[in-house]
């Protein structure tokens, strides 16, 4: 006798229309979803791997100064002992995000499989959405401030944001350059998008020894103005070119228009972003092992990523929640800088 051969997916359930989640089987429907969340949570982790380190961790130390001076003495002299900074605590806030379902008893004697799996990609979408306001929120914004790990024991956690002239220790630079805590900082201002200005917002990550595979990230609105920009180089399209052997190098990508690389300005590769603010400009170096950003999850592995949060415990689909949680919060604090072009002062954006 014939067979189907398959695999079950989430399009399995969106194909059952006419028949309640009851009648077609828990057991089924709760396999699918199931390997639907990971395959969502292991599409996430990569999404956010240019940017972030993936810990557990709620702070850490950061700004370990190691730079000593070599001192000529004589024969019978001897060089004072040299300390090292230990550096400063960062810490990275952990909140929980809810998605309402409301999968009762009821609501799966009278709903099919589509609706649950139509329930689900929307709250991976709302899940998407808010993790890159989370990234946004903490890479543009301007300000530390002080988050209440209230989900845990309520310790009081010192968050910071790159650096910011806020008197915290920075690093010596590869070369051994010094930094004046009191007025360096990575978020820069000018009013008007200006080749120079783009240009030391680069240097501002190069500067700290972030130099292999530095990206910048604008809104696809500001593509023309960057392009405009004297020493900003192309990457060709590649329908333009009549044989690749001609245009040795980077063609553009055609297949996704708000979200590739467009070319390269200062060694640097320039990327239009959907999440992008308009009139900023972001910077960082995303091959480096010292990510721009922490994102924090819970020690237990069950806990972390999407899931379906039970009312019933011992049958987690009958629920009235998908939950998450996680936070974002600045790590490596040289790891990142950010130009505001739309005035002469920095401004934290509404987010």
């Amino acid at each position: 006798m014939p067979f189907n051969v398959g695999t079950l997916d989430i399009s399995s359930l969106l194909a059952v229309q006419h028949q309640s989640v009851a009648e077609f089987g828990l057991d089924t429907i709760q396999k699918i979803l199931a390997n639907d969340l990971v395959a969502h949570n292991t599409l996430v982790n990569q999404m956010v791997a240019d940017f972030c380190d993936m810990t557990t961790e709620r702070q850490r130390k950061w700004g370990t100064s190691i730079n000593g001076e070599m001192v000529e003495v004589d024969e019978y002299g001897r060089a004072p002992g040299q300390r090292f900074a230990a550096g400063a605590t960062g810490g990275f806030p952990l909140r929980l995000f809810q998605f309402p379902i409301g999968w009762t008893e009821k609501w799966m004697q009278t709903h099919t499989p589509a609706d649950m799996a139509t329930a689900v990609q929307g709250a991976e979408k709302a899940h998407l959405k808010r993790i890159q306001t989370e990234l946004k929120r903490a890479m543009y914004l301007s300000s530390n401030y002080t988050f209440q790990d209230h989900l845990v024991d309520k310790v009081d956690l010192a968050v910071k944001r790159f650096v910011n002239a806020d008197s915290m220790q920075i690093p010596e630079g590869p070369n051994g350059e010094a930094f004046d805590e009191t007025t360096h900082t990575h978020y820069d201002a000018n009013n008007g998008l200006a080749a120079a200005n783009v240009k030391a917002t680069i240097e501002d990550v190069i500067e700290h020894g972030h130099g292999a595979a530095v990206k910048v990230a604008i809104n696809k609105t500001n593509e023309t103005a960057v392009k405009a920009l004297s020493g900003f180089e192309a990457y060709q399209d590649p329908r333009m070119i009549l044989r690749v052997t001609d245009a040795p190098g980077k063609t553009l990508d055609i297949s996704r228009l708000d979200n590739r690389a467009i070319g390269s300005f200062e060694g640097a590769e320039v990327w239009g972003k959907p999440w992008a603010l308009a009139s900023y400009a972001l910077a960082w170096d995303a091959s480096s092992p010292d990510k721009p950003l922490a994102y924090r999850q819970r020690t237990q592995t069950s806990l972390q990523g999407l899931r379906v949060a039970a009312v019933n415990s011992s049958y987690p689909l009958t629920a009235e929640f998908m939950e998450a949680e996680f936070g974002l919060a600045v790590w490596t604090r040289t790891n990142g800088a950010v130009l505001y072009f739309g005035g002469a002062q920095y401004t934290d954006p509404t987010l």
